[in-house]
């Protein structure tokens, strides 16, 4: 789900046809998915792993169910920031208790509009988010770091993000990077790795079809018991090289 997130996200800003395959449908996948169907994408089932996805952002409404998902709320709120019109991000369950508030003070920095509720869902943004500087707390989440960085390099300008706290999860930053390239959307470190440099005016290029990498996290369940249990469990599907800071369950 990690990789699927952020490939599908992605895909909505290409302007072409991206074919995901081997994605896992699990809850937060749906979420994402149901973004991006939101925000202009028009998703056709390839098989029962498989979707061809045709970009492009063109809200067809506006509220986003993130579901439960933490990633799709921090991705896809700055992604939303990039509408001239109101868009509500909403979810349910245990998501409607975690607090929201570290995205709101860069998302303003940047122009955008935000009615915060308190600092939870449901909230809503206004754009469109312009280029600049935004600081932002690594110590919390990357996972704002990842929206970000999927957004700005739409704008004409150039952006910067500065982390000013020790980025706790620089795996998962390093993951969207990865899937960014894929697409030829590129960002560099600065400062000793405490800034990244987003070049404005970038396009994302569909790179036709993209294998989604098997999902560390739910891994790490099947390799402990292995561990711990009689016999051999034998995982396949999984980049031994992947990005996923979950990868070092294997350690």
């Amino acid at each position: 789900k990690s990789y699927a997130q952020r490939a599908l996200a992605a895909a909505l800003l290409s302007e072409e046809v991206s074919v995901l395959r081997n994605i896992e449908f699990c809850d937060d996948t749906r979420s994402a998915l149901q973004c991006i169907e939101t925000l202009g994408a028009r998703v056709r089932r390839v098989d029962p792993t498989s979707l061809s996805i045709e970009g492009g952002l063109s809200p067809k409404g506006c509220v986003l169910n993130v579901g439960e998902s933490g990633l799709s709320t921090r991705l896809f709120t700055p992604v939303a920031s990039l509408c001239p019109t109101p868009v509500t991000i909403e979810g349910r369950g245990s998501l409607l208790r975690r607090p929201m508030q570290m995205m709101f003070e860069p998302l303003r920095r940047l122009g955008v509009r935000v009615r915060d509720n308190g600092g939870f869902l449901p909230i809503e943004v206004c754009g469109p988010i312009q280029g600049g500087e935004a600081e932002v707390d690594g110590s919390v989440s990357s996972q704002f770091i990842t929206g970000l960085l999927l957004a700005l390099p739409r704008l004409e300008g150039d952006s910067e993000i500065v982390v000013t706290t020790p980025l706790e999860s620089r795996a998962y930053v390093e993951l969207t990077r990865r899937v960014q390239r894929e697409f030829g959307v590129t960002s560099a470190w600065r400062d000793g790795g405490q800034t990244l440099l987003v070049r404005g005016g970038q396009e994302a290029v569909s790179p036709g079809t993209l294998h989604i990498e098997g999902d560390w996290s739910h891994a790490a369940f099947y390799l402990v018991a292995g561990a711990i249990g009689r016999g051999e469990i034998r995982l396949t599907g999984l980049d031994p090289q992947s990005a996923q800071g979950d990868r070092a369950v294997v350690e």
